[in-house]
């Protein structure tokens, strides 16, 4: 096979063998004698009706930094860096539909405020003197239905369209694997209707007029990378039999249709048209990609489209670029035919049907380096070659492609961050400029007096400054989260805004790490045990007592009463319990994959030996919980429980505490704070539902929360009520002590293991109609006789007994907390009183930290949210849609997904800022992590030995 693909290389313009692998800028060399000045690469080229100084383009690169669909402010500054005279700027990938949009931060151009901002970015790329072409596109089938819900959701198009939550294509062919920007399925698409298609159409026009409105000079038209009109273009996916399928003519029809929409609007010389033949983006994978794909760009070289920009071969996503060239040979392409070539003589043999028209150019891309960009220049193996990812880290490429400067490298990790960091702040060179005839031109001068600094790095030993990043989870910033007066955004604290944090569990301490990382608060966390580390903490004996029945949270956990008279007072020892005890088990393994459960947060969880589990023990992670959390020991008040909240002038709050000392008595005091958050967790409080005669049962009950180990039922015969993660792991780990066989009560089938109790010594019952003396009857007649214990697996409450009516509303039914947007802002009390830690199912620890990271942001005025009616909106419609029980259940994996980005959006502002230098808690769940979970999923299904058709990536609850 290396024989073929040193061929193919050969063939295919120089240069790598893929274009998404780091390649070395020195692997082609230029001879000695060559003046790179003087290069081909500099001279003018004629594109339409605009003429170009030089043949370098900036590709199309969508950098995830617009936010519900408006393109940053950012844009106007790192265009702005990038821009030369004359030179021509493609834009990121627009949306024409708002209904599908493709991903969180794609931008879009439908309404006047997405035109305003797009506006000031090529304002910006115009004074430098630079062209804009603004590249449109349709996704098509490489969406995904949770994407479609929340485009549609964005839109106010509550409830799906009349063939459902479905994304759109040629056919209804499915892309396989999962789609990388909501972790869930791609899915059957909804095959377009004629009428449909002429719609999108328009759309494609009116999203031009909006592009020409905002300043474009001209369009590029995406048909490629796998997205919509490429999905038309390829018989694998295309199974038409109408006008739009069967054959090239009509599998070109709908780009064709598009492109003479659009013509309409700027006319075919300041039209682009982008295609991929050799690539199998999003699996397009037609039997005949040259032919169609010539096809195509003979009738948009007849048309007098400006130019077609063809990726070239070595360009492959799905596969390997070895496994791409097979399956180019193996559809009969001769190897010098997987190349540019057979475009470039097309495109000089054919004339625009109009004679007053220049012919169609050539653009190639994909993988270039300075010195095969310019040899392929210099052999006529394209018009002009267009870049990307150097782009991205060299604001002035140009120059150093013609001095022949050295380039500063890219950091991957920040391609599709959201922030400056890895966009806006990478610096011009600043090294030895011996080559060079002459000074810098005054527009490269002022390139450099807009980029934002290099973050700390400083020079590198080639003269040249690089961002400083360190991948996802390095920041130059680290060494500055202690400091409580943090430099952000060029602003600095002078007053320290007091917070209490309740619980120094999981979520109390991330909450603590974010506002400190952010700095300017003053933190103090109250712990009701002696030690921190929350649900993570083992307890051999618990001393949780629950109530049979307990329904509802005041039942079990009401408030405690205010010792009269003044305080601090000292009082004797409270007798009421505060579940301090936590429901921790000895055999207990977590349910989320160690790298997904800490992985970006302030916690570092050991890595497992090679072949051991990728699910924790109890044991180890309570051991590196502990140890994270005991840095944070100076901030932390133990003993010493929160048991009232009162509403103080100018939104300040005034909260009382009772500490338990070690003399057996209680200090109760109060103390003011400028804000209140809540982390208190929601696996303390056991719920027992009311089931008649449970009070007239005389055999043993208890709660899932107290049991510690299967032999606590030995020659039991029990029966446990629930299938819960704790169910299963109850049921399963007595089998080989208790009575067989163990009794299981299912109201619904495990969510994602629903045959986990079909196991020897494991019987599946229905649901309990009622409790007798001696016997337990099942819904379905089936009466239970000789159990001797039943074990509750039926979760816990959210309740929060410190809270009055005056400060809120109580938990509906201990399930929900009423008057939250996005399950952590109060609604009741925005500027004082946040929720960290509420949101639940299968959630990373870096869940948390972002949310609090969010709330430092708001309280110190770095953000906005939407105004008070969205929120409640939003509360109302996740309400709608689910229950007070599932409220705040992310159930779906891509509700995880996507609850990231929805996070992230909400920090615009500050995102926005050119000055930010810490945005690491404010990134995209990482596909990686989705990779992790779906092989997670896979060690689940074979420890217990479940033989099913994976179909969803997932992982299991992190309740304990």
């Amino acid at each position: 096979m290396a024989g073929v693909a040193a061929c193919v290389a050969k063939a295919n313009a120089r240069g790598p063998t893929s274009g998404f692998t780091d390649v070395s800028d020195d692997e082609v060399q230029l001879p000695a004698e060559f003046d790179r000045q003087a290069a081909k690469l500099f001279t003018p080229l004629r594109v339409g009706a605009f003429e170009l100084p030089h043949r370098i383009i900036h590709a199309a690169l969508g950098r995830s930094r617009s936010a519900n669909g408006v393109e940053s402010p950012l844009a106007a500054i790192y265009f702005a860096q990038r821009a030369t005279p004359g030179a021509l700027i493609i834009s990121q990938a627009t949306g024409v539909n708002p209904q599908f949009t493709p991903w969180a931060f794609a931008v879009e151009l439908d309404a006047e405020a997405n035109i305003k901002a797009l506006r000031s970015t090529i304002d910006a790329v115009h004074a430098k003197g630079g062209l804009w072409f603004q590249q449109l596109f349709h996704v098509g089938r490489s969406s995904s239905p949770g994407l479609v819900k929340r485009a549609r959701d964005r839109l106010g198009l509550y409830g799906p369209p009349p063939y459902g939550y479905k994304t759109v294509s040629a056919s209804d062919v499915a892309e396989s694997g999962i789609n990388t920007h909501s972790g869930e399925p791609f899915g059957p698409p909804h095959p377009l209707e004629i009428a449909e298609i002429k719609g999108l159409v328009s759309d494609f026009k009116r999203t031009a007029q909006n592009a020409v409105e905002a300043g474009a000079d001209g369009i590029e038209i995406l048909s490629g990378n796998g997205f919509l009109l490429d999905q038309f273009l390829h018989d694998n996916v295309n199974k038409r039999t109408d006008q739009y399928g069967g054959s090239e003519e009509n599998r070109a029809r709908f780009a064709l249709e598009v492109v003479d929409a659009v013509a309409e609007v700027v006319g075919y010389q300041k039209i682009g048209v982008r295609i991929s033949p050799f690539s199998n983006f999003h699996e397009t994978d037609g039997s005949e990609p040259l032919e169609q794909l010539l096809y195509l760009a003979r009738e948009l070289a007849i048309r007098g489209v400006a130019y077609i920009q063809v990726g070239e071969a070595r360009v492959s996503r799905n596969i390997g670029i070895e496994d791409n060239l097979n399956r180019l040979l193996a559809k009969g392409i001769a190897p010098e035919d997987i190349s540019l070539r057979p475009f470039l003589r097309l495109l000089r043999n054919t004339k625009p049907s109009n004679p007053s028209f220049v012919s169609t150019v050539l653009f190639g891309s994909g993988g270039y380096t300075p010195t095969t960009a310019i040899l392929t220049i210099e052999e006529d193996l394209a018009d002009a070659v267009v870049f990307g990812r150097r782009f991205i880290s060299n604001p002035d490429l140009i120059d150093r492609i013609r001095y022949g400067y050295p380039l500063t490298s890219y950091d991957r990790s920040t391609f599709y961050t959201h922030g400056p960091r890895g966009y806006t702040t990478y610096t011009n060179y600043e090294g030895p400029k011996s080559q060079r005839s002459g000074d810098t031109s005054e527009v490269s001068s002022k390139l450099k007096q807009t980029s934002n600094g290099n973050n700390g790095s400083g020079p590198t030993s080639e003269g040249f400054v690089t961002n400083g990043t360190n991948g996802v989870n390095g920041h130059a910033t680290e060494n500055k989260i202690a400091n409580a007066e943090h430099i952000v955004s060029g602003h600095k604290e002078t007053k320290s805004k007091k917070v209490a944090i309740i619980g120094a569990g999981i979520s109390g301490i991330a909450s603590a790490s974010a506002f400190r990382r952010l700095g300017g608060f003053d933190l103090h966390i109250f712990e009701r045990k002696s030690v921190p580390g929350g649900s993570w903490v083992f307890d051999p004996v618990s001393s949780n007592a629950p109530v049979f029945p307990a329904p509802d949270p005041e039942v079990i956990n009401p408030p405690q009463a205010r010792p009269a008279g003044e305080l601090p007072a000292n009082t004797p020892r409270n007798k009421q319990q505060r579940f301090t005890s936590t429901p921790l088990y000895e055999q207990l393994r977590a349910n989320i994959p160690f790298d997904v459960m800490s992985g970006g947060s302030t916690f570092e969880l050991p890595i497992p030996e090679p072949g051991a589990s990728v699910f924790l023990t109890g044991a180890e992670v309570s051991e590196s919980v502990a140890k994270t959390a005991h840095q944070y020991d100076n901030l932390i008040r133990y003993n010493t429980t929160l048991e009232d909240a009162q509403k103080l002038p100018e939104d300040k709050l005034k909260l009382l505490f009772r500490r338990e000392n070690e003399d057996g008595t209680d200090t109760w005091y109060e103390e003011d704070f400028d804000h209140l958050i809540v982390a208190t967790g929601h696996n303390s409080v056991p719920r027992v539902p009311k089931i008649a005669g449970l009070e007239t049962w005389t055999g043993s009950l208890s709660h899932a929360t107290t049991w510690r180990s299967g032999e606590e039922f030995r020659d039991k015969k029990i029966l446990i009520v629930g299938s819960s993660e704790s169910a299963v792991d109850v049921a399963l780990q007595s089998v080989a002590h208790a009575k067989s066989p163990v009794y299981v009560s299912q109201r619904t089938p495990h969510p994602r293991y629903p045959t986990v109790f079909s196991k020897p010594g494991v019987r599946l019952v229905t649901t309990v109609s009622h409790f007798d003396k001696d016997s337990i009857c099942l819904n379905d007649g089936t009466v239970l006789t000789g159990i001797d214990h039943v074990v509750f697996a039926t979760g816990y409450f959210y309740t929060y007994p410190f809270f009055s009516s005056e400060i809120r509303p109580p938990a509906v039914a201990g399930h929900r907390i009423p008057g939250t947007y996005q399950h952590i802002f109060d609604i009741y009390n925005q500027k004082t009183i946040a929720f960290i830690g509420a949101v639940n199912g299968s959630l990373a620890w870096l869940t948390w930290e972002k949310s609090a990271f969010l709330v430092a942001l708001l309280w110190s005025g770095r953000i906005e949210l939407p105004p008070l009616e969205e929120q409640k909106k939003w509360e109302a419609r996740r309400l709608a849609e689910t229950s007070d029980r599932m409220f705040h259940i992310l159930a779906q994996p891509y509700e995880r997904v996507l609850f990231f980005d929805e996070l992230n959006e909400l920090a615009w502002k500050y995102l926005q800022d050119p000055e930010v230098v810490d945005d690491a808690l404010l990134e995209s769940f990482p596909y990686q992590w989705m990779v992790s979970l779906s092989e997670a999923r896979q060690e689940k299904l074979r420890f217990y030995s479940i033989e099913e058709p994976v179909v969803l990536p997932d992982s299991d609850s992190a309740t304990v």
